[in-house]
């Protein structure tokens, strides 16, 4: 009941923060949208910062390679107005991009028909921060910190090295390629967690307070069982931390062999 009660209250915070100021956006933009498709580029450096907010469709972000980022940016909207009343910014310094839409606070604009998405290419080592987004998210090759949080559908992430997730809508799918010394943190997701590891990883695994079931090569817990929701184990010779709590329903791990480990 906590984890249902958890996944409603996660929805319902992404929902409040995008009817903010009193207007709202829906994706039908009918048979006739207007559209619009832009393209920027950046030199942000080899292992330079992107942040991305506030984008109400999906967003996309693949490792390239050089110092350089890349975005496309593809808008539709049912008429001109409706349009016109969102527009991507995005700003460059020291070594940091932001890139966010801005909403033009006008009441021909409390409620729209649009929808958008933000395709990006980054440096491979780049750190991420994506957040505030209503569609799905995937981060794809990033071997910088990568934290992803404020929802409303699922995110995919591969090839990570350290990662924080927060505040989910839906699933949360992650490949880890290498565990980095910051670790893994996901938190306060509305469904399910699948994560996979190398198979020899050293690394320190705890999960807390999971809807379902917790799960991986040599263990099955059932959060029906007393005290059988919560787990962790040491993995290879220990090492940085992975943090899972506050899941909606099932964690799967996938690589290392888990074995039953301990009750926290």
């Amino acid at each position: 009941m906590t984890l249902r009660i958890l996944a409603t209250v996660l929805l319902a915070g992404f929902a409040a923060s995008a009817t903010a100021g009193g207007w709202s956006r829906v994706d039908d933009v009918g048979s006739d949208p207007v559209s619009k498709t832009f393209r920027e580029q950046f030199t942000i450096g080899a292992t330079g910062r992107v942040d991305v907010r506030s984008i109400g469709g999906s967003v996309e972000i693949k490792a390239g390679g050089g110092d350089r980022a890349e975005l496309v940016y593809e808008r539709r909207a049912a008429n001109q107005n409706d349009f016109d009343c969102e527009a991507l910014k995005h700003e460059l310094k020291d070594g940091e991009l932001r890139v966010w839409v801005d909403r033009v606070k006008d009441r021909g604009c409390r409620t729209i028909r649009a929808d958008d998405k933000l395709t990006m290419t980054v440096p491979r080592g780049a750190s991420v921060s994506v957040r505030g987004v209503g569609d799905a998210v995937t981060v794809d090759g990033v071997e910088g910190r990568i934290r992803v949080s404020g929802i409303g559908d699922s995110v995919t992430v591969t090839g990570a090295r350290e990662l924080e997730v927060s505040g989910i809508g839906d699933t949360v799918k992650a490949d880890i390629a290498q565990l980095g010394a910051g670790g893994i943190r996901i938190s306060g997701i509305g469904d399910r967690v699948e994560l996979s590891l190398p198979e020899a990883v050293d690394a320190r695994l705890r999960i807390a307070n999971v809807g379902d079931e917790i799960r991986g090569p040599g263990l099955r817990l059932d959060s029906d069982d007393e005290d059988e929701d919560d787990y962790e184990a040491e993995l290879g010779k220990g090492g940085a931390l992975i943090r899972i709590e506050n899941i909606g329903d099932t964690v799967e791990i996938r690589g290392p062999q888990l074995g039953r480990g301990r009750s926290l």
